[in-house]
């Protein structure tokens, strides 16, 4: 669907400037949010500013109101509560922007750049702009007026509590994205990536997210009365206290559960030990992937290569179990037990670990034959208030992952791959950060 902006639909002229005359009105601008003498506010309605440089600009509260930003760069610019109501955004370049409580009704954001920008709590609603005709006020919304964020790349962007009622967001990138509390009814999501997104408490009534990717989200609490799900992949998300009876589900790929578990899981652990013993000669390698498996004991059993993708572990206990070089990526362990368990190369990409007890947890790099250690996988994993005391995370790959309020002490990260992880609150008393890359890391203080 193409994009019209009010401007083009109503052939309003756009004001022109200079860069001169726009560095001096941002300087101003500066002095106004800082209570200087001389301060004004930017008032920038209706302006041709595509292109233009923003990086790093305080630009909190200006009015930007219809103005055309197409391809302008505010990377990391501080726009709190401006005004872009209307405005022309498409490709413009938002990295680590915030924009929190940013007024958007109306604006289009197709194709823009947004990672890990702060949309909390902005206004992405409908939005129409007025202007006055034969003494009287005249809406001049195009016929779409609904906010436009289709293709846009949101990844790691914060839009907590945002207002997104019948927002346009096709095949928008929302991966790893907070949109807690967001409202989203009636928004058309169909065919974005939202996987690993948080989503929890939002509104997502009458929502079309018809061929979403929802792996690994966080949807508990959120409301999805008449929501469209078909062809959406729910498999690893998690969904407490969700009601999804007057969802619609046709062709979605969601979580399987299993007849007569203890049976079922016994015979596939008989099969699995065989492959491994005849090196996959016979027997069968244990595939329990998108499976429920809530407090299933499994400790002290060798389960090395075998498949969780997707499953839900949640309360299982996998003390002293042989995970080695298996896949756990996506899997629900929340508050499960894994003391001493060996994780050496598993791949525990996005899973969700909140509360689980890793005591003693093996998780360095499997040592191949060639030489070469294979690294335990965590990106993007969360660790929220879970137990890693005396862990063996050597050379780990855990870029992303949210380790807030974790148990860190005495764990061994020497080498591991920390980037933009989050350690708010994280107890790391102890803890070995010997050639660790903790570029990004977001409160990382070792003791």
């Amino acid at each position: 669907m193409a994009t019209i902006t009010y401007a083009e639909k109503f052939n309003i002229d756009y004001k022109k400037i200079t860069p001169a005359e726009l560095k001096v009105v941002l300087e101003k601008h500066a002095r106004y949010v800082g209570s200087k003498q001389g301060g004004v506010r930017a008032s920038l309605k209706f302006y041709d500013l595509s292109f233009a440089d923003f990086r790093g600009a305080c630009l909190a509260g200006a009015d930007f109101t219809g103005s055309k930003l197409a391809e302008a760069d505010f990377t990391e610019a501080d726009l709190r509560g401006a005004l872009l109501f209307g405005a022309d955004l498409r490709e413009a370049k938002c990295a680590r922007a915030n924009m929190a409580k940013a007024d958007l009704r109306g604006a289009a954001l197709r194709g823009a750049e947004m990672p890990r920008a702060n949309l909390s709590e902005a206004d992405l609603r409908d939005g129409y702009l007025m202007r006055q005709k034969d003494g009287e006020l005249k809406s001049t919304a195009p016929e779409d007026a609904h906010s436009q964020l289709s293709s846009a790349r949101l990844a790691g962007a914060n839009l907590s509590k945002a207002k997104l009622a019948n927002a346009f967001l096709v095949q928008t990138d929302l991966r790893d994205t907070n949109l807690s509390g967001s409202i989203f009814i009636g928004a058309d999501l169909s065919n974005s990536d939202l996987t690993g997104a948080n989503l929890e408490g939002a509104d997502l009534s009458d929502a079309n997210l018809s061929g979403c990717k929802l792996a690994g989200a966080i949807l508990n609490r959120a409301l999805l009365r008449d929501t469209n799900l078909t062809g959406a992949c729910l498999v690893g998300a998690l969904l407490d206290e969700v009601d999804l009876s007057t969802a619609n589900l046709t062709g979605a790929d969601v979580l399987q559960r299993l007849e007569n578990i203890d049976e079922r899981v016994r015979k596939i652990l008989q099969d699995h030990r065989e492959w491994i013993v005849s090196n996959g000669h016979k027997g069968a390698r244990a595939d329990l992937s998108k499976h429920d498996l809530t407090g299933v004991d499994l400790s002290k059993v060798n389960l090395s290569a075998a498949l969780f993708g997707c499953a839900v572990l949640k309360d299982a206990n996998l003390s002293g179990t042989t995970l080695a070089m298996a896949d756990l990526s996506f899997a629900d362990l929340r508050q499960a037990k894994l003391i001493g368990a060996d994780l050496r190369g598993a791949c525990l990409e996005r899973a969700t670990l909140n509360e689980a007890d890793l005591t003693n947890v093996i998780a360095g790099p499997m040592e191949l034959r060639n030489g070469h250690g294979w690294p335990t996988k965590f990106g993007f994993a969360r660790f929220v208030r879970a137990v890693l005391n005396g862990g063996d995370f050597t050379k780990a790959v855990l870029a992303g992952a949210d380790l807030s309020q974790a148990n860190l002490k005495n764990t061994q990260m020497a080498g591991a791959d920390l980037k933009d992880a989050v350690m708010t609150m994280a107890d790391a008393r102890g803890a070995d950060f010997t050639g660790a890359d903790v570029r990004g890391t977001v409160d990382f203080r070792p003791d």
